[in-house]
Parts: structure tokens; C-alpha cells; sequence
């Protein structure tokens, strides 16, 4: 039950920020990029689908004057990988080679090292509106392919001039990141919690 109410009291200060026109306008940061990472408990995620439903619903037919925009990066990587004309390939390698392998390819293909990689290009191209928040969702359907981190740490050098929050199924605690709360990422410093 902790949980839950933690995970609602989130869900409440974020709604609650998104209404600040400094935090829309990400003012008050101190020159930094305005990244934010709502973590929660992997068994919240319905509660959190719901919420990220109810907020898109409120503000898109609002006139909040702000749009949310929803990212998920799982269902990117597959359009991506349609594109590409690879879906099935996935399949193949990872009964074939492994997940370590499968992973590594993915990163390759997707350009996760590159500073515009194709998660990146994807967000930005459809980002079509100034007055934006993005939520970026996914990432736990998405583990361990490819890493918050370096999705994150690509996005904030092209897309800096709107909020960005990441709903995260694990732990962040100003510096590193947990998946589920029990696979450690790498380091990532650069977003604030909602908490």
C-alpha cells in the first residue's frame, strides 16, 4: 500500500507541475536541461498508465496552453525496426544468438551511440509543437535492449527547449538508475526527480 500511495503522490506533483508556467517554459533550472524522472514501482505501472492517460486526456482538450506529447520507445524501436526492414531478424537473433548479442546489434542498427541516434531523430521529427511536455514511456518493455541512459543522455543535446519526463519502473536517485529496482544503469545525473 506504501507504494501506491507513493506512486500516487508522484503522479499528483507532477499533474501539479505540469500546470506551473515556469515549468513549462523551464525556467528556473538554473541553465539546466529540463529532464525529469518520475520513478515508481514496476507492480504501479496500471497506475501509471492510467494517470498518463487521465493527464493526456485533461490537457490535450484543455486550454492548459501546453500539449502532452507521448513517447513510447518501445513501440518506436519496432516502427523503427519496420523501417529498416529488420522485425523479423530480431526474432531470429535472439533464438539464434542470444540477448548479449541481439542487444549489441540493436544499439548498432538504432545508432544508440551516435549524438542523434534514431530514437532521437523519431522524437524530434514528430515533435510539432513548442508548447509541449514529453513523456517518454516504454522503457521498462523495452529493458534490456536498450538503456535509459542512453536514450537520455542523446535526447537532451537535440531536444532541450521542453520538459521531458521519463516514467521509470525502477529507483533514480539523482545519480544512478535501477531498473525494477534491482538492475543497475549506468550513471545519469542530469534529470531532476519527481518526487
Amino acid at each position: 500500500m506504501i507504494k501506491i500511495e507513493s506512486t500516487t503522490t508522484k503522479l499528483e506533483h507532477l499533474q501539479k507541475k505540469i500546470m506551473n508556467q515556469d515549468f513549462q517554459e523551464s525556467r528556473g533550472l538554473s541553465n539546466e536541461v529540463s529532464y525529469y524522472i518520475l520513478g515508481y514501482a514496476p507492480e504501479d505501472q496500471p497506475l501509471v498508465r492510467e494517470a498518463i492517460d487521465k493527464m493526456e486526456m485533461r490537457f490535450n482538450q484543455a486550454s492548459v496552453g501546453v500539449d502532452i506529447i507521448e513517447f513510447n520507445v518501445y513501440q518506436i524501436m519496432w516502427k523503427l525496426l519496420d523501417e529498416i526492414g529488420i522485425r523479423q531478424n530480431v526474432f531470429d537473433m535472439e533464438k539464434d544468438e542470444g540477448i548479449e548479442y541481439l542487444t549489441e546489434q540493436l544499439n548498432n542498427v538504432l545508432k544508440m551511440t551516435d549524438s542523434e541516434n534514431l530514437f532521437v531523430a523519431y522524437m524530434e521529427k514528430h515533435l510539432h509543437t513548442e508548447n509541449s511536455v514529453i513523456f517518454l514511456t516504454g522503457i521498462g518493455e523495452i529493458f534490456p535492449l536498450i538503456r535509459a541512459h542512453k536514450i537520455l543522455n542523446t535526447m537532451h543535446q537535440i531536444i532541450s527547449a521542453v520538459p521531458v519526463i521519463l516514467f521509470y519502473p525502477g529507483e533514480y536517485n539523482s545519480l544512478s538508475l535501477s531498473m525494477f529496482g534491482e538492475t543497475k544503469e549506468d550513471n545519469y545525473y542530469r534529470a531532476f526527480q519527481i518526487n
